[in-house]
């Protein structure tokens, strides 16, 4: 069922996520499928959670301000536009569960692929945000740390990086 992508020391490599003639194949396990439905349910519930001193933070770089100079249209841009943009998120969220869970479909189209990059990008930009990953410099930092976050962060970027490269190749 998985299909060889390159060749890499001596051993098969196969990409997370990859091109086909019918669309793109998400070849990861069942563990990891289970892990990135949990991480987009926990993403869900910080999302529909009220926001409070604790939670406001970890969602700013999901939302960040449309009027960062200008207090009073922030406020208005904010009460005009924030349930709706919180709304998007979690129907892409549900549906990027849906997809990629143990009754999802075999290949994704280009719409269901970007959302699942989409999905995945935030789940890591609000991970970043705890890990206070600020940058490409901070985050190479990460890639030192020994933390279960640190790996998972590292990780989560692994897949986007194949995600991106398999949407050019299609």
């Amino acid at each position: 069922m998985w299909r060889r992508v390159r060749r890499v020391a001596d051993r098969d490599f196969i990409a997370p996520v990859e091109a086909t003639d019918d669309g793109w194949r998400l070849n990861i396990d069942d563990d990891a499928r289970v892990l990135l439905v949990r991480l987009l349910d926990e993403l869900k519930t910080l999302l529909t959670s009220d926001e409070n001193d604790a939670t406001r933070p970890l969602l700013h770089r999901l939302f960040p301000p449309a009027f960062q100079d200008d207090p009073d249209k922030e406020a208005e841009y904010q009460r005009l536009m924030r349930e709706e943009l919180v709304a998007s998120r979690v129907a892409a969220v549900d549906s990027v569960s849906r997809l990629i869970g143990p009754d999802g479909p075999e290949l994704l189209t280009e719409t269901e692929t970007m959302a699942f990059m989409q999905s995945v990008n935030a789940i890591r930009l609000v991970l970043g945000t705890m890990l206070d990953i600020t940058d490409d410099e901070s985050a190479d930092g990460a890639d030192e740390e020994d933390s279960p976050e640190h790996h998972l962060y590292a990780y989560l970027g692994w897949i986007l990086e194949w995600t991106v490269r398999s949407l050019s190749a299609g």
